[in-house]
């Protein structure tokens, strides 16, 4: 199944996102977190477009959509309003990874009525980001950055940590500055008892980021809320584990179909 890059023009901009599968299918749409883009979901926009159609987007100011103005989860949010709108897309399944799933949870309060399924993924409803670590990313961002993406992968990190530091540019730092801003932020916790969606909660048993301690409390709180946790490092347990987390994610779509 071929992947598509795809854009639309908004507030003087562009917001790109990738797609997969057929018009016909259920949408599932995946959203980023921080210093990532929709790259990140090559596996899950092959394997999924096979039974769905599969949305990635570049977030505003991530990838290849540029910044206009100032960011916040609710620019985050109307991103996927306006790609929505865009695709003619009805009703549809959020997945969100780390910071990507406090969007999708600001943009369910919103869009409730929209969204059949939430897949929350190596997240918590307070992102556990500090000011010491903004200031650490304003003061040296190379160190700052390095410690980051060394606790980011675990499987080839090598690879991806070669490849982050050459791409990176001076907006994108600023851009991981604001990021983590916003992410010291974000509170969900008021919210979490008002979903009344089916919900799927994944994350990696040692990832160093977000524990997945923080991620599995959200199961006290979203009621009905399933948790699969994966014996493994590293804070992206679909690259880390991308063959059980997705049999783990097929398993809970099928079940919501």
């Amino acid at each position: 199944m071929g992947i598509t890059l795809n854009y639309i023009e908004s507030d003087s901009t562009k917001i790109y996102y990738r797609t997969s599968g057929t018009e016909n299918s259920p949408a599932i749409i995946f959203v980023h977190g921080l210093a990532a883009d929709s790259r990140f979901f090559h596996n899950q926009l092959k394997y999924f477009g096979s039974f769905f159609r599969v949305i990635a987007i570049d977030l505003p100011g991530h990838g290849r959509s540029r910044k206009t103005g100032a960011l916040s989860l609710s620019v985050y949010s109307r991103s996927i309003e306006q790609v929505v709108r865009k695709e003619n897309i009805g009703s549809y399944i959020l997945a969100g990874h780390s910071m990507g799933g406090a969007v999708c949870i600001e943009h369910y309060k919103n869009n409730h009525h929209r969204i059949r399924a939430l897949i929350l993924i190596s997240t918590a409803p307070r992102i556990p980001v500090t000011m010491d670590m903004v200031e650490r990313s304003i003061n040296d961002f190379r160190k700052f950055f390095d410690e980051m993406l060394s606790a980011i992968f675990f499987k080839k990190a090598g690879i991806f940590i070669l490849a982050a530091k050459k791409s990176i540019d001076n907006e994108e730092e600023s851009i991981i500055t604001e990021d983590l801003r916003i992410c010291m932020n974000i509170d969900h916790t008021g919210i979490l008892g008002e979903i009344d969606i089916p919900v799927l909660l994944l994350a990696n048993r040692c990832d160093s980021m977000i524990s997945a301690e923080l991620t599995a409390e959200m199961q006290n709180s979203i009621p009905g809320a399933k948790l699969v946790i994966f014996d493994s490092k590293g804070h992206i347990p679909f690259f880390e584990e991308s063959e059980s987390f997705n049999s783990s994610l097929e398993e809970f779509l099928t079940s919501i179909q």
